[in-house]
C-alpha cells in the first residue's frame, strides 16, 4: 500500500474530509488535494505532521509499504493530543500559553524599536507622482510615430500612417 493510499485510509477511517484533515495536521488544503489525486507524493514535512497529530498510527506503518495496520488505528482521536491544552480548556482557565508568548514577542519588538530610536518615516521613500513623470519624458524625446496597427477579432487589421 502506497503512502498516498494510507492517507486515503486515514481519511476514511477517521471520517475526515480532505480539507478538515489538512487543517487538522496544519498544511495547505491544496497539498492534500494533490496527494489524494495522485499528482504529488507527500513531503517529509507532511509525513512528520501526520505522525505528530496521529501518534497512534506509528511511523513504521506510514513509512513502510508492507507494514500491517496498527491496532489502535480504529480509535477516534478527535480530542486534542496535548495534555496541557486539554486541561486548560476543561478547567475553564485562561488562554493557552502560546498566545502569551506571542504577546511577549510583540512587546519585545516594540521595545527594541523604541530603544534603537529608528522611526519608520526615516526609511520611507518620498512620494513621487509616477504618472506625471513618463509624460514629461515623452515631450523631451525626438521620436515620432511611424505607423499604428489595429488587429480585430475577426482576423482583419487596419494600418494608420500619421506622417
Amino acid at each position: 500500500m502506497s503512502i498516498n493510499d494510507k492517507i486515503k485510509q486515514i481519511l476514511l477511517t477517521k471520517g475526515y474530509s480532505p480539507s478538515h484533515f489538512a487543517d487538522e495536521i496544519g498544511v495547505q488544503r491544496s497539498s492534500i488535494s494533490h496527494i489524494l489525486s495522485g499528482r504529488n507524493r507527500p513531503s517529509f514535512d507532511i509525513i512528520q505532521k501526520i505522525i505528530k497529530r496521529f501518534p497512534d498510527l506509528g511511523f513504521e506503518w506510514i513509512l513502510e509499504d508492507d507494514a500491517p495496520s496498527p491496532s489502535p488505528f480504529n480509535r477516534s482521536t478527535a480530542a486534542p493530543s496535548s495534555p496541557s491544552l486539554r486541561g486548560s480548556f476543561l478547567n475553564d482557565q485562561a488562554a493557552p500559553e502560546p498566545i502569551g508568548r506571542a504577546q511577549n514577542t510583540l512587546t519585545n519588538r516594540t521595545n527594541r524599536t523604541e530603544i534603537s530610536g529608528i522611526r519608520d518615516d526615516e526609511y520611507s521613500m518620498p512620494y513621487t507622482d509616477a504618472i506625471a513623470q513618463p509624460a514629461n519624458n515623452l515631450n523631451q524625446t525626438k521620436k515620432k510615430v511611424e505607423r499604428i496597427l489595429i488587429f480585430y477579432t475577426d482576423g482583419s487589421f487596419q494600418e494608420y500612417n500619421p506622417s
